[in-house]
């Protein structure tokens, strides 16, 4: 059968929402379908090539960067890409559509190319971003036009994926779907254990290394609180005594620097940029503890996302200080599962103060049992469960 994915991102680069992308078209791959992927907000150039699956990817590039680029390249994915869209369709003659979302582009793309052809839509709910309710009167307006009519798309959709029970639970209620399957993000298992029994002996080291693993485009992933919380810990602990590794390329690396610079952390705080993945999962095993950070705005958006670092933080086997809302689904997810901490705050200082008491506890911590959780989660298995779902409505 033949199936159009339209999303916003795709590897390469990889991104948190573009893996996800990527191991659901490979079991389609697997299954004998052909698949072609439309990207609509490429972090690379325009062209068509073929994936690693023998997917067909056909790529536009944005129109701009800044708030302007955003509004120009939303305008020309749902309007000006309908021809070029629909004229390749009526030649391969789809079976069924698929949109991801973020960005709500895929989703208004997708809906509209699968009521004019007649066939099934799904759409994959990486988060509710539409529900985030904080930001200026601009970005307030914008997002009223953006996402204008999604929840009626949402109720329309033959099938609705969510990543957390909780986001069920709100697309149900404000959204008022039905037509909806939970499957969680997950992580490759194998390449973890791979790498994992490669490991024959961990670094010595005399500090205790804490890590953050994160795209650094968004202000939301709190990498700031985590640095100054980082330098809160180092004052109680020693210089010397810990350090912190920041895996992750964007635009805001340079601003995190000079944070950090000053502050006097440089000497402990290393950012790596981005790294490919085999060595970011050697980075990640070799470190002690992990750390992650969400907004404590308590709106739809926020306490029913998850982030997908989690599920690479427990293959690693890495204990996890988190802090954010509550309640919300990662403290939720974590408590549950015993994978660490979570605090109830944004205060640099009381981050400061989990952050070292971890480090001096580190063997409450069992890192075996942390990674037979991620074995619940595994990417290529939960490609399974979403390829079963979208062979039922082929």
């Amino acid at each position: 059968m033949n199936i159009i994915y339209i999303v916003g991102f795709y590897p390469p680069p990889e991104t948190a929402n573009g893996i996800r992308n990527y191991y659901f078209v490979g079991e389609l791959r697997r299954r004998g379908h052909s698949v072609t992927v439309i990207q609509v907000t490429p972090r690379v150039g325009g062209g068509v090539r073929v994936g690693d699956h023998g997917e067909l990817v056909m790529n536009y590039p944005t129109m701009g960067s800044g708030s302007l680029g955003r509004i120009l390249t939303f305008l020309r994915n749902i309007y000006m890409l309908r021809p070029a869209v629909s004229s390749y369709a009526e030649r391969v003659r789809p079976s069924l559509v698929i949109s991801a979302h973020p960005p709500v582009d895929a989703v208004y793309l997708g809906h509209w190319l699968s009521r004019s052809l007649g066939v099934p839509f799904v759409i994959d709910v990486h988060d509710l971003i539409e529900l985030h309710l904080s930001g200026g009167l601009f970005r307030r307006f914008s997002r009223s036009i953006y996402y204008r009519g999604l929840g009626d798309i949402y109720a329309e959709a033959d099938l609705l994926i969510a990543v957390t029970e909780a986001q069920k639970i709100a697309l149900e209620k404000i959204a008022g779907a039905k037509n909806i399957e939970v499957i969680h993000n997950g992580v490759d298992v194998e390449l973890y254990d791979k790498i994992y029994g490669a490991i024959t002996h961990r670094k010595d080291k005399s500090y205790v290394e804490a890590v953050f693993l994160g795209d650094l485009s968004w202000r939301y992933h709190m990498v700031d609180k985590i640095i100054l919380g980082f330098g809160e810990a180092r004052k109680t602990l020693g210089s010397g005594r810990i350090r912190l590794k920041i895996i992750g390329e964007g635009p805001l690396k340079e601003s995190l620097m000079r944070l950090a610079k000053s502050k006097g952390l440089e000497g402990d705080v290393i950012f790596t940029g981005y790294m490919e993945r085999e060595s970011m999962v050697k980075e990640l095993i070799l470190s002690d503890l992990a750390l992650l950070g969400r907004p404590r705005q308590k709106d739809p958006w926020n306490i029913t996302s998850t982030r997908t670092v989690i599920y690479e933080y427990a293959a690693a086997g890495l204990p996890i200080l988190a802090f954010g809302p509550s309640p919300s689904h990662i403290e939720y997810f974590i408590k549950s599962n015993n994978l660490g901490v979570y605090l109830d705050t944004n205060d640099p200082k009381e981050i400061g103060e989990g952050i070292a008491s971890m480090a001096q506890n580190l063997g409450r911590f069992d890192r075996e049992k942390i990674r037979s959780v991620a074995h619940k989660f595994d990417k290529k298995e939960l490609s399974k469960i979403f390829a079963d779902h979208v062979e039922k409505l082929l």
